[in-house]
């Protein structure tokens, strides 16, 4: 099943690098550029987890480089080795967890954890293998990451559309879909116990340049996780964001 899907995965990938590749989200070539900006978000939107009924406030940080040695999109950064082969680390957030939805009674948060792991590609069309190394569930994950930065009708604002699906193992997907026999009981839901699941997101993200140094970004994404879990709330996700972000590469 494993080999199936990675095969699936890497003609997928392979198919479509070449048209995707050495770009970033302001558009420019990345064999030779930097460019990265750091900033924050006001985010309104529901998670799948969260058993309000109506949407929530929140922040985000908001963090992207690229340039020759690789590149950080958010939590996930890559160190590239060789051509198209990067070393990979990422901190997963906890996706389950009260300090960010609205739990039901009687569930546990859901840790966060470390992971490493392997990157093929460039930051516009990549396909990475991370592997938790912190011992918070021994589990792995596979992600196909696709995005485009577009030209619009005005030259200081872009837009990246993008696809992701993310392959979980039994482990990873235990560790966060997982309901035990205790948070049933609590909970008054049913015991679940997860298998390998699939996760797919897709959105826009827009760029303005106000100055060289301030750009504003405006973010829309869509997620649903392929788990039958009680957990999940809602089969869609969402979010709306705006923000401002500074500039800190490629002036």
């Amino acid at each position: 099943m494993v080999r199936r899907i990675t095969l699936s995965l890497s003609i997928l990938f392979c198919s479509t690098q070449l048209s995707f590749a050495d770009e970033n989200f302001a558009g420019e070539d990345l064999t030779n550029k930097e460019f990265g900006i750091i900033g924050g978000s006001i985010t309104y939107g529901e998670s799948v987890f969260s058993t309000k009924s109506a949407p929530q406030f929140g922040a985000t940080p908001n963090l992207f480089y690229s340039g020759p040695k690789g590149f950080i999109d958010g939590s996930l950064a890559n160190w590239q080795l060789l051509p198209y082969v990067g070393l990979s680390g990422s901190w997963r957030f906890a996706e389950v967890s009260d300090t960010f939805v609205d739990l039901p009674n009687g569930i546990q948060d859901r840790d966060g954890n470390g992971e490493l792991g392997i990157t093929l590609g460039t930051v516009g069309a990549r396909l990475t293998y991370l592997h938790d190394v912190t011992s918070e569930h021994n589990g792995y994950e596979v992600q196909l990451h696709l995005g485009r930065t577009l030209e619009t009708w005005t030259q200081p604002f872009t837009i990246t559309p993008y696809l992701e699906i993310d392959y979980r193992d039994k482990k990873l997907s235990n560790h966060l879909y997982g309901i035990s026999n205790t948070e049933s009981s609590a909970s008054g839901l049913n015991q679940f116990d997860a298998g390998s699941t699939f996760v797919y997101q897709a959105g826009l993200i827009g760029l303005y340049e106000f100055t060289p140094t301030w750009i504003g970004i405006a973010r829309a994404d869509l997620i649903h996780h392929d788990s039958d879990s009680a957990l999940i709330q809602r089969d869609v996700g969402w979010s709306f964001e705006l923000g401002v972000t500074y500039r800190f590469a490629g002036l």
